[in-house]
């Protein structure tokens, strides 16, 4: 977000996402947000809102660390939507995370959120993927990338555990078995095992057409389901590591 007074057009998109997201979730204690990561474009200065949660119970230092990047683009507020719904979600549900810390980065690229096809993209932009690293670096045991793409199905990639695979597998099997509505599992995935001492990272990539109001929230769904039944096996394995 632009911290210098602008021609109110320009930040007409940055205010209706955090608008939207003002207006309909119950704000919660567990919830923080400041605009972090500056950088400057075109002689203004700008920043990217970032929001912690934490969940409820245990020290802080024993908590596990997930971050969560939405890749906005100049064409695409799409992955921005689906986190920022995810929010919603984890503020009317704290204990959804258990006792992990969330660090969300709804907006990748604040200038793109502001300026539109003006804004440079990631691809031309490497100071966008250097934020990013450092916003990863923060992210000790799990990351989440979120991106607007052009593929058909929505899908899954990256490195996560067995325990998480077989998770996931199953809250689909349930979703499927109870004809659940309202929860958007990916139709396709590539992922690769990973050791339960080592970061877990996951990448998914969302059809650019499904920028409806119903798609984002089913989206964002799924988020909830794979950052719940991460937490519930970090909480299992921590009960067992104090045994």
């Amino acid at each position: 977000m632009h911290l210098t007074t602008l021609n109110p057009d320009l930040r007409r998109n940055l205010r209706d996402l955090v608008q939207g997201y003002v207006e309909h979730c119950e704000f919660s204690p567990h919830l923080t947000a400041r605009i972090d990561f500056p950088l400057y474009y075109m002689g203004f200065k700008y920043g990217a809102p970032v929001f912690t949660h934490r969940g409820p119970g245990h020290p802080a230092e024993d908590r596990p660390v997930i971050g969560m990047i939405g890749w906005n683009t100049p064409g695409s507020r799409l992955p921005a939507q689906v986190l920022l719904e995810f929010i919603e979600v984890l503020t009317q549900h704290p204990r959804l995370a258990h006792h992990s810390v969330l660090r969300m980065l709804p907006v990748a690229n604040p200038v793109a959120l502001e300026l539109d096809e003006d804004a440079p993209g990631r691809e031309d932009w490497d100071l966008l993927a250097n934020l990013a690293d450092q916003f990863k670096e923060q992210a000790a045991d799990g990351w989440i990338e979120i991106q607007a793409a052009d593929v058909e199905d929505f899908t899954l990639t990256g490195e996560i555990s067995p325990e998480l695979y077989k998770a996931l597998v199953k809250s689909k099997a349930v979703a499927s078995f109870r004809e659940r509505l309202g929860v958007r599992f990916p139709q396709a995935a590539s992922l690769k095992p990973v050791r339960r001492d080592e970061r877990w990272q996951v990448q998914l990539l969302i059809p650019r057409t499904w920028d409806d109001s119903r798609s984002v929230r089913a989206v964002a769904r799924f988020l909830a389901r794979l950052i719940h039944a991460q937490a519930r096996i970090a909480r299992r394995q921590a009960k067992t590591s104090r045994r």
